[in-house]
């Protein structure tokens, strides 16, 4: 009876809940952070301007056509992650069934982390539009996109230094991470295919990108291109499932000095 009472005691108290997530204080930041990038998509889906661009925006799809992003829907996942975070530092026992699930935040992280990783490279390679800061309605814009690519994504990665809990991660099962990607993917291709207008979120869903890349200005064969596609969206796939090890790797070795 003493050893079975023993070993009660020892898995009620196996996985430490992070003193962090007991502080009131950290749970109303959490909380605060979130609700304003949700009031943040709610601000541009309210205060829509259509401005025409030739290289970025050619073509009015409407003020709901920026949840069609990756990046947006990443940001939405976070703030949502954010605020049931901040519910289960406040004690809720739904929501940190929840927050506490650390594949459910290697998930999290990994979106957004790869979202930021994409928006700063495409500055480079000019497929982002330049921002603006000349009057309130450019600034507010250029703020938003600073906000979900180059805070959020930083913000949320450290976060995942300091873990919730003592859970380790099974890198096994992180191969689920590439699902929603893959899926998303594959939606963003046909819907491109049979819009019209044609809407592409990103210029790499177009069959005529890594054709024009590879093989220039040779005739286009449409069923050729998409083949094309194949390997480089597994490669995109593998992209997220590398990131999602690291961040699994990072999780677990940090458990480990602690424990």
């Amino acid at each position: 009876m003493k050893q079975e009472h023993t070993m009660r005691r020892y898995l009620a108290t196996d996985n430490k809940i992070n003193p962090l997530y007991r502080k009131k204080l950290f749970g109303i930041l959490l909380l605060i952070i979130g609700v304003f990038g949700i009031l943040i998509i709610f601000h541009r889906l309210a205060h829509y301007i259509y401005e025409y661009d030739a290289q970025f925006s050619p073509i009015d799809y409407g003020r709901y056509n920026i949840i069609s992003y990756f990046t947006v829907q990443s940001n939405i996942f976070v703030c949502f992650y954010l605020v049931i975070t901040a519910a289960a530092v406040f004690g809720n026992k739904k929501a940190q069934k929840i927050a506490f699930n650390p594949i459910l935040g290697a998930m999290v992280t990994t979106y957004i982390v790869i979202t930021g990783l994409v928006y700063c490279c495409g500055i480079s390679l000019d497929f982002t539009p330049p921002f603006k800061w000349d009057n309130p309605t450019h600034s507010m814009s250029s703020f938003i996109q600073v906000f979900h690519h180059m805070i959020i994504p930083p913000l949320m990665l450290l976060l995942w230094f300091f873990p919730a809990d003592n859970k380790k991660i099974s890198c096994k099962k992180m191969w689920l991470v590439g699902i929603y990607p893959l899926a998303y993917s594959i939606f963003s291709i046909i819907r491109g295919a049979l819009s019209d207008p044609t809407f592409y979120p990103y210029p790499f869903y177009q069959p005529t990108f890594f054709w024009k890349m590879l093989l220039g200005d040779k005739p286009l064969h449409t069923e050729w291109a998409y083949l094309l596609m194949i390997p480089a969206l597994l490669a995109g796939i593998m992209l997220f499932v590398i990131v999602a090890l690291i961040i699994a790797f990072i999780h677990n070795k940090r458990i480990a000095i602690e424990t």
